[in-house]
């Protein structure tokens, strides 16, 4: 079984630019729409297929929630704010052993980008779990993520 996300954007010739540019993705095909824009588009990332195309008139953009598993989470964010992004969570060592960031490109998706740098074990993620700093760490991470939504749903941001 595969899952492959769509994404239905304004400017979607600009997002898949960004695609190759962040994450080394590679464009498939393409097949023009009605109006001349992308009426699909499929990009590689990895193993995985992204389906991109341009909103036609009378739509609504659909961006998406998405999560990348890369080697250098830093590097991934430089080049995403290089390309327009913003950063909504900065990179963070989680206790169960993945780096993470999390990144909203021009066209509104959100990406977690994730790095693996530890094999946790399970008690060692219980033991994490129990310390205090780690809790705070997971809370602010938490936080970020339901500043970000609010955000975009004109909900009030909390601290």
């Amino acid at each position: 079984m595969e899952v492959s996300p769509w994404i239905v954007a304004a400017d979607a010739e600009g997002l898949l630019a960004f695609l190759a540019e962040v994450f080394g993705a590679e464009e498939a095909g393409r097949v023009p729409g009605p109006d001349g824009g992308i009426g699909h588009a499929e990009t590689r990332l990895g193993a995985s297929t992204v389906v991109v195309m341009d909103a036609h008139d009378g739509w609504t953009p659909h961006p998406s929630l998405l999560r990348v598993a890369v080697d250098d989470v830093a590097g991934v964010v430089r080049r995403a704010e290089a390309a327009g992004a913003r950063v909504v969570t900065p990179r963070t060592s989680l206790p169960f052993g993945d780096d993470v960031a999390r990144v909203a490109d021009p066209w509104g998706n959100l990406w977690w980008v994730h790095q693996h740098v530890e094999d946790v074990g399970f008690d060692e993620l219980l033991r994490r779990m129990d310390d205090p700093a780690s809790s705070e760490t997971m809370a602010g991470f938490e936080l970020s993520l339901d500043a970000e939504m609010r955000r975009r749903t004109g909900g009030t941001e909390q601290p």
